[in-house]
């Protein structure tokens, strides 16, 4: 049985394991991780605003790096747990490097419908300056994530 401690460490070695290959994308292609800005959006849901507005540079707000960073591993969080939940009491079955890839990959659709809309870019980045270019990394990425989970299952001794 898998614990919450667990969990936490298998989401901390997959955000690891992204934000290490975010970093290479960034130094590579120039994709960016904006991750003040998720805090900014984060902020102003809570002040009732559901999409941030780029044209008029929403108001900075103290933290908001911290806030997106915090978000950034509050969600892997919640992700393992669903993943784990769903692999062992739904789908009857141990975790497995494909079941993790393939959940990871499905992890894409939260930013393509509900973060990059929030953030202005449209539904699968259709606004980005470079929406393809967007769309392939942040599919890359949640590979990546899924590939992550897999690696913290191996730390645990899990898989």
């Amino acid at each position: 049985m898998i614990s919450l401690s667990d969990i936490l460490i298998i989401a901390v070695s997959a955000n690891i394991v992204t934000d290490l290959y975010e970093f290479a994308l960034e130094r590579l292609l120039g994709k960016t991780r904006d991750w003040h800005l998720v805090g900014r959006w984060v902020a102003n849901i809570f002040r009732g605003s559901v999409i941030l507005d780029t044209n008029h540079d929403a108001l900075a707000v103290p933290g908001e790096l911290i806030l997106g960073w915090v978000f950034h591993y509050i969600v892997a969080f919640l992700y393992v747990a669903m993943y784990l939940v769903g692999t062992q009491f739904i789908l009857g079955e141990p975790p497995a490097m494909d079941t993790a890839i393939g959940f990871g990959i499905i992890t894409v659709a939260a930013p393509w419908l509900i973060l990059m809309p929030g953030l202005g870019l449209g539904v699968f980045a259709a606004k980005a300056a470079k929406p393809n270019f967007v769309r392939a990394a942040s599919l890359s990425v949640h590979t990546v994530f899924g590939i992550g989970i897999y690696l913290g299952l191996v730390i645990l001794g899990q898989a």
